[in-house]
């Protein structure tokens, strides 16, 4: 449904206008807002860089397109990732400020309208890498905790290992199919008191984690699974640990087992917390197209028995060196390129001259 999204309808949306139109621009996607998102209609924030929010009266009043927002469809004559100069040419009119923003290549540009509303532009890199169009004077409803489920069943179900079932719902947090709110206010729910990151954050809460782990999933939400990343900026773990940087193995996944309950599950991407990857636990999801992996991997023939398999990447010294053999892994990487699978296999690190290029 998000592919059928129309990026010039959502770039002609203004503030003032009537609800309507942002439900037109949606399309399929629309639905009407529950009170505690306080007018912000976010479904498309993570695919296209896309949020409008509503003010009191119900009317468009904000909206904000990223650095994800097609770059063919200008929003008020302003295209993503244009330069400072093709924006001036295109907007002389836009006011930009002298004063850097985070650096010699960030800079702010505005516009306002006669009709009380701004035009605001953001330059990082030298880029235009954020759109904003609001109501000054626009008074919005205050966020609400979202309605929390009850949790159920044993730690981690479906799957055998919890920490999986927390990267599952970090891929369900992307996909906006669940909505925990904030770390704040989930952890106010659970601990049923106000907590304070700047205060408590500075360690893993253990009750929002076990909630968190018998958050209850039926196979309606599982097959809203279609991209799953193992990384440790994933948006689920701030939930259970403010500010962790990645400097333990709490979240570390063991295993894989259970991941055959996301039947559509098209893309795996792993750039930390699991040592090896065995590639025949993949083996299960026949929807399965692309797979980055940037860690050891182990089994590689199983790639062999995936029939849906469009693209393989790997960054690893180990998988280029065998990329680049004549043994079994090379004969695995041939055949799946003599099927039309896209190979792609770099190394990690080079202390030798130049840089070899990647085995594709």
């Amino acid at each position: 449904m998000v592919d059928s999204i129309d990026p010039i309808a959502l770039a002609a949306l203004r503030p003032g206008m009537p609800v309507a139109r942002l439900a037109d621009a949606l399309g399929s996607l629309w639905r009407p807002l529950p009170p505690h998102k306080a007018g912000r209609a976010d479904i498309l924030e993570n695919s296209h860089g896309f949020v409008a929010r509503l003010d009191v009266d119900g009317a468009v009043a904000w909206l904000k397109y990223d650095w994800r927002f097609p770059t063919a469809a200008p929003v008020d004559g302003v295209h993503m990732g244009a330069s400072l100069a093709a924006t001036r040419d295109a907007r002389p009119d836009l006011a930009i400020e002298a004063d850097r923003l985070g650096g010699p290549d960030g800079r702010y540009g505005f516009h306002d309208y006669p009709d009380g509303s701004r035009l605001l532009v953001t330059f990082t890199m030298g880029v235009v890498n954020r759109i904003q169009l609001f109501r000054l004077d626009a008074t919005f409803a205050e966020a609400l905790p979202p309605p929390y489920p009850e949790p159920a069943g044993a730690p981690g179900a479906p799957f055998a290992d919890p920490a999986l079932k927390l990267a599952v719902l970090s891929a369900l947090l992307d996909a906006k199919a669940i909505d925990l709110g904030t770390p704040e206010q989930l952890a106010a729910h659970v601990l049923g008191r106000a907590v304070d990151p700047d205060e408590e954050g500075y360690a893993p809460i253990p009750e929002v984690r076990d909630w968190l782990e018998r958050y209850p999933l039926d196979d309606a939400l599982l097959a809203r699974v279609t991209k799953l990343v193992l990384d440790g900026g994933s948006a689920i773990y701030p939930y259970v640990d403010s500010y962790w940087g990645g400097e333990d193995a709490q979240f570390d996944v063991a295993t894989l087992a259970g991941i055959e309950h996301c039947p559509n599950l098209a893309e795996f991407h792993v750039t930390a917390l699991i040592g090896t990857v065995d590639l025949r636990q993949l083996t299960v999801l026949p929807n399965l197209r692309v797979i980055h992996v940037g860690v050891d991997v182990a089994h590689l023939e199983a790639l062999l028995a995936m029939p849906a398999l469009e693209a393989v990447g790997q960054m690893s010294d180990a998988a280029y060196g065998e990329a680049t053999g004549h043994g079994a892994a090379r004969a695995v990487y041939e055949a799946l390129k003599a099927r039309g699978v896209r190979v792609w296999v770099h190394w990690m690190t080079h202390t030798g001259p130049g840089e070899p290029p990647a085995f594709e």
